[in-house]
């Protein structure tokens, strides 16, 4: 057979396996691009469930907030939280510092040092930053991202020492409650892509406002407890602040192995003053005195007007013989001290103090530790009524009239 008769047949033949290659090709494609196609639509319904799971974790957060009791217990369950529903380890709160006093009292231990209860927290939990540093870092209130944070943008975070490194990308949330900005929400991480600039804020946005308006709520009620608990006369805190702040202390002192001291004031011949010259007078060397004590605390010593001429000061960390310097020092400002009564009569504000000092001290107890600068105060006056009756004086407590 000549290559003529078969040339028909083969070219029928290569042209069906031209046509079948192709179909199968195209069947090929066609099954490649489903399988991408199964593969992308699997991978967004993986991110849709991702996100969900998100969306329900941000919720659950956010009903937690709403439902916390006060600013400690937010603080706690939104450090946690964070750190296992969104592996984001770093988190503070930056309050701006026209609210300091406010939560100065009220949340001392939580602004002081990182939470106790969540192992894993490596900031503090409450800084504050200043109105101005406030504005120049956020001049229209919005979220900053950051990829490798600034000084000043990690100086809000607070982290502590050993984990500045660590820190890849971050996160800043203005928190806004009324229209005005009370502080920033803080968040940072290990992981360069867990906070990426350009991308979608509204989650945290909205933890924000949310977490704003829980803060005020709970600065509000600090600062109506704080009027509840204050001296109207010394502007000093009352006894129940006492009653209230000294076992926290003593226990933190015990739980850290700190120092905790303890004064206890008592005027000299106050009932001589209000017989002698009248109730308001008196009262003006109570008040002195209260602003006395007030002007020369440190930042966080606090001071108490026990009741009647008596009035306490607490010294956390303070070690006896710093709280002996605090008492020479308060008694050698009284000493220069006159408080003018009528045109010309001046009085001098004359005071007693007693101190006990944990752990110096045997208490064992907040009460204890009360009762022994009590007595240590009963001592001293004590002392001083033996030298006045060895050395009389006739003007009450040099009184000095002009």
């Amino acid at each position: 057979m000549s290559s003529d008769e078969t040339s028909p047949k083969s070219t029928i033949i290569d042209a069906k396996q031209a046509i079948f290659d192709k179909i199968f090709k195209e069947n090929q494609e066609l099954r490649d691009r489903n399988y991408e196609l199964d593969r992308t639509l699997s991978n967004f319904e993986e991110l849709a469930k991702e996100r969900e799971k998100q969306h329900r974790c941000f919720e659950y957060l956010e009903e937690s907030i709403l439902k916390a009791d006060d600013l400690d217990c937010v603080i706690n369950e939104l450090q946690s939280k964070l750190a296992s529903d969104f592996t984001i380890p770093l988190a503070n709160i930056s309050l701006i510092d026209r609210i300091n006093k406010p939560v100065e009292l009220e949340f001392r231990e939580i602004i002081e040092s990182a939470d106790s209860n969540w192992k894993d927290c490596q900031t503090v939990a409450i800084s504050f930053i200043s109105e101005s540093d406030y504005k120049r870092l956020f001049p229209q209130d919005r979220p900053l991202i950051s990829i490798n944070p600034d000084t000043a943008l990690l100086s809000l975070l607070n982290p502590l020492e050993n984990t500045i490194n660590s820190i890849a990308s971050s996160a800043f949330i203005p928190l806004i409650s009324r229209g005005q900005a009370i502080g920033t929400l803080n968040l940072a991480s290990s992981d360069p892509e867990k906070f990426i600039p350009g991308t979608a804020t509204d989650a945290v946005e909205s933890l924000g406002r949310k977490l704003a308006t829980v803060i005020e709520n709970n600065l509000l009620t600090a600062q109506l407890q704080r009027l509840l608990r204050t001296d109207p006369l010394t502007g000093l805190y009352n006894r129940r602040i006492l009653d209230e702040v000294l076992p926290k202390e003593f226990s933190r002192a015990k739980r850290y192995d700190l120092p905790l001291s303890l004064i206890m004031i008592d005027l000299d011949d106050f009932k001589l003053v209000n017989d002698r010259y009248g109730h308001p007078a008196g009262d003006m060397v109570l008040a002195e005195t209260g602003v006395l004590i007030n002007n020369n605390l440190r930042q966080h010593d606090i001071g108490l007007r026990y009741g009647g001429d008596e009035f306490t000061i607490i010294l956390p960390n303070t070690n006896h013989q710093q709280g002996l310097n605090v008492i020479e020092k308060l008694l050698k400002i009284a000493s220069e001290c006159k408080i003018q009564v009528d045109q010309n009569t001046w009085i001098p504000i004359k005071m007693s103090a007693g101190l006990t000092t944990y752990p110096d001290s045997t208490a064992t107890t907040a009460e204890a530790l009360k009762k022994a600068a009590d007595e240590d105060l009963y001592k001293i006056k004590k002392e001083k009524k033996g030298a006045l009756k060895q050395a009389p004086i006739t003007n009450i407590s040099s009184i000095k009239k002009l």
